[in-house]
């Protein structure tokens, strides 16, 4: 694996994860502000998707890692194929599948994504994000 690659995604990700915590602190704090409300809570959702992409670009670095990179494939197929491999655990598939399909739902343009929905997913899964981030920086070893 491309380690200077890797070390800037190792990078992104801390820096993601540390804004995305800020964003979480401050939108408590202002739940009673509806103009900082929408502000933090729009922030919060552009810096998750930014946090997907980055996971994306390491689905991405591990197909052809592993070797079973094939162009055009999907995340689904590609989170699907690194669980059948062994490469991610079930907790690690699980999280990043879900974390794809609340991705989709920010992006709808019609039917947008609650932000409570999007807050109780980020503070359930704190453990499961620190393990794939973990994961993440084990490929530098």
């Amino acid at each position: 694996m491309n380690k200077e690659k890797l070390k800037k995604l190792i990078y992104d990700i801390e820096s993601e994860s540390k804004d995305i915590e800020d964003s979480l602190k401050l939108l408590e704090n202002y739940l009673e502000n509806d103009i900082l409300r929408k502000e933090i809570s729009n922030s919060l959702k552009y810096k998750y998707l930014s946090m997907f992409i980055l996971y994306e670009d390491f689905i991405s670095m591990l197909l052809k890692e592993y070797n079973i990179y094939k162009i055009g494939i999907t995340v689904d197929a590609a989170i699907k194929l690194l669980k059948e491999k062994n490469i991610f655990s079930d907790e690690i598939a699980n999280y990043i599948n879900s974390a794809r399909l609340i991705r989709n739902r920010i992006g709808h343009r019609y039917k947008q994504l609650k932000i409570e929905t999007l807050v109780n997913f980020l503070e359930e899964n704190i453990e499961v994000r620190n393990s794939l981030f973990e994961f993440v920086k084990s490929f530098l070893k």
